[in-house]
Order: structure tokens, then C-alpha cells, then sequence
């Protein structure tokens, strides 16, 4: 009777280690799929974002085409808040304005602004001539479609 035990313990010893060792495998196989979903969603952001700029300079050139650019770079920050209410929305969202580290002056012109803070001229321009060019249609722009800070303060 001991020896059937001793041999059953044995078995169930390499059952254990034969389970243990697939774990394993399974484990490392997660983590290498796990792996592949986060470069290819990095992957997938990086596109998005590149699509996005490339979708906004080519709305840019539209609007410059056109010849419905209503905002310039040489208007004054306060001039151009002044034309629709959600243009502070759109600069804050760029970083131009809403902070206190992004604060300009509403006596500068938008391109001044925009040089001081760091940022690309075009992309600003073309969101905020897309937002006039929308709402002067009739149409409502849609909130998910403004660039819009990434900071909400709640008091």
C-alpha cells in the first residue's frame, strides 16, 4: 500500500509540474499578445494622429482655396474670440490661452501668440476657420470634433 502511494504521489508530482510548466507557456504567450495589442494600438494612434494633421492641413488649403479664411494670423487674440463662442474652447485646446501657462494677450496677433506658445500655425488656423466656416452654414459643429484643452476643472 506504501509503494502505490509513493508512486501515486510521484505521478501527481509530475502532473503538477507538467500543469506548472504549460502555465508557464500560456503566461509568456499572453504576455507576447499583450505586447503585439500595445504596439499595434501605438501604431494605430501614431496613424490616427499623422491622418488627423494631414485631414486639417488639407482643410486648410480648402478654406485658403476658397477664399473663406475669415481668421488670419495678423488679427488680434481678442478680435478673433470675439467672432464665435467657442473659439477659446479651440485655442485652450492648443494651448493658446486657458492657462496660466499658455496665457496670451489679447493685443497680440494670433501669429504672435501662436509663436510664443510653440505651436504650428496651420493646424490653429484651419480649426478655427473650420468652426466659422460650420456655424456660418447653419450647421452646429459637433463638440467631439473641436480641439478642446485636455484639462477640466470642476469646483
Amino acid at each position: 500500500m506504501v509503494y502505490a502511494a509513493f508512486i501515486f504521489a510521484i505521478i501527481a508530482l509530475l502532473f503538477a509540474w507538467r500543469v506548472n510548466r504549460t502555465g508557464g507557456e500560456l503566461r509568456e504567450r499572453i504576455a507576447q499578445v499583450n505586447s503585439r495589442v500595445y504596439n499595434l494600438r501605438l501604431g494605430l494612434q501614431e496613424m490616427q494622429e499623422t491622418s488627423e494633421k494631414e485631414l486639417t492641413a488639407l482643410k486648410f488649403e480648402v478654406l485658403k482655396l476658397q477664399g473663406n479664411l475669415r481668421i488670419t494670423p495678423e488679427m488680434r487674440v481678442g478680435d478673433v474670440v470675439s467672432i464665435h463662442p467657442q473659439i477659446e474652447q479651440v485655442l485652450a485646446g492648443f494651448h493658446i490661452g486657458g492657462c496660466s501657462s499658455c496665457s496670451v494677450d489679447d493685443r497680440q496677433t494670433l501669429g504672435e501668440a501662436v509663436a510664443v506658445n510653440g505651436r504650428e500655425l496651420e493646424p490653429i488656423l484651419a480649426a478655427l476657420n473650420t468652426l466659422v466656416a460650420e456655424s456660418q452654414n447653419g450647421g452646429t459643429v459637433a463638440p467631439e470634433r473641436l480641439k478642446t484643452p485636455n484639462v477640466q476643472l470642476q469646483f
